[in-house]
């Protein structure tokens, strides 16, 4: 059994370009909240003493995992966006190619 893919160009990009634009607000979100979360923990209002250092070790290892992770996020949503959107310029470039091929084939047939 033979399927067949079909792709339907317009919503195909409207999603890549939602993808890319989700991917910049949570950037946007990291740059500001992100860095506000970071520059409020830097003073370590938990304090300094023991309890204070044992709480700044568990928890600086786990900020600096969540922040990264929210950069990460942010870059694979833009880069999946963009490789969608590359993806549907490629396939309709392909079938292009292939129906003026198939056109140049059929006229030297007649």
């Amino acid at each position: 059994m033979t399927e067949e893919l079909r792709l339907d160009p317009e919503p195909t990009r409207t999603g890549a370009r939602n993808l890319s634009a989700a991917g910049a607000r949570l950037a946007e979100a990291r740059a500001g909240a992100g860095a506000e979360i970071a520059a409020a923990t830097a003073v370590q209002p938990w304090g300094r003493d023991e309890f204070g250092q044992s709480f700044e070790r568990s928890y600086r290892t786990i900020e600096h995992q969540m922040l990264r992770a929210w950069e990460q996020l942010a870059v694979h949503l833009q880069d999946l966006g963009d490789a969608a959107a590359a993806a549907v310029r490629d396939s309709l470039a392909t079938d292009q190619a292939a129906s003026v091929r198939i056109e140049h084939s059929s006229r030297n047939l007649e």
